[in-house]
């Protein structure tokens, strides 16, 4: 799949955004906690530990949801080209973070070849896996 870039301003633009969501979301709680109850830090900490885990599954459930629909009804098989339905299962998807996040992904199966494939979200893309970029293991 093409790597698309997103602009600078668009993403300054983005933590903006989240950054009124979270004064939002802590007003709500500090309302909830009430004056008698003071939060302490450690809560507060948990509390925005708790929002930014709702942004994160909204908004990667979001860009998902989005190339999911991008796709055709049939994909050809990488390996023989017959036509595929695409089907969706729901699994959980671990993030980098170690949430979990629920998953409708896209998979076809070749009956010619008898294997399931994933399709690619744009027809432009090769059909072949995408891998992740090698990281450095930090340290470990």
């Amino acid at each position: 799949m093409a790597k698309i870039k997103l602009t600078p301003q668009f993403l300054q633009e983005a933590r903006e955004l989240a950054t009124r969501w979270g004064t939002i979301a802590g007003e709500r709680a500090a309302r909830e906690a009430g004056s008698d109850q003071p939060m302490d830090f450690a809560d507060m900490e948990q509390f925005a530990a708790v929002v930014a885990a709702g942004l994160i599954e909204g908004s990667i459930t979001a860009l998902l949801k989005q190339q999911a629909q991008a796709l055709a009804d049939e994909q050809p098989c990488p390996e023989c080209g017959t036509r595929c339905p695409v089907e969706y299962q729901n699994r959980p998807l671990t993030i980098e973070s170690g949430q979990a996040l629920p998953l409708h992904e896209p998979v076809c199966h070749c009956p010619r070849c008898r294997r399931d494939f994933f399709p690619p979200a744009h027809e432009s893309a090769t059909g072949q896996p995408q891998l992740q970029p090698h990281r450095p293991e930090d340290g470990r």
